[in-house]
C-alpha cells in the first residue's frame, strides 16, 4: 500500500480552500458522507477510469494537539516502492498547496 503522510500547520480557514483546490486539480472529490468539520475524506470521482489499485484516497484529520495542526494522508493500493505511482503524483500536488510543517 502506498502511503504518504505529513503534518501541516494551517488555520482551518486556510486549509479547507487549499484542500478543495488541490483535490479538484487531482480529479478527486470530497465525500460529504464521511467528512465533517474535523475530518475530510476525499476519493476518486465516480466514473474516473483508472485501475482499482491506483485509486487514491486522501484523509485529513485534526491532530490531538494544536487546533491548527492537521495530519494529511494520501494513500492507494499501489506498491509503496514503485516509482511514479498515482499516489505519489497526488501527494506531490497536495504538498505544494498544503506543505508540511517546518
Amino acid at each position: 500500500m502506498a502511503l504518504y503522510q505529513w503534518i501541516s500547520c494551517l488555520e482551518h480557514e486556510k486549509l479547507v480552500p487549499r484542500l478543495f483546490e488541490s483535490i479538484q486539480e487531482t480529479g478527486l472529490e470530497i465525500d460529504p458522507e464521511y467528512s465533517s468539520e474535523h475530518f475530510i475524506y476525499a476519493r476518486e470521482r465516480d466514473g474516473h477510469h483508472c485501475a482499482w489499485t491506483s485509486r487514491v484516497n486522501i484523509l485529513v484529520s485534526q491532530t490531538a494537539g494544536d487546533q491548527d495542526e492537521y495530519l494529511i494522508e494520501v494513500r492507494s493500493s499501489e506498491p509503496m516502492l514503485k516509482k511514479a505511482t498515482r499516489c505519489e503524483q497526488v501527494a506531490t500536488k497536495v504538498k505544494t498547496l498544503i506543505p508540511p510543517r517546518s
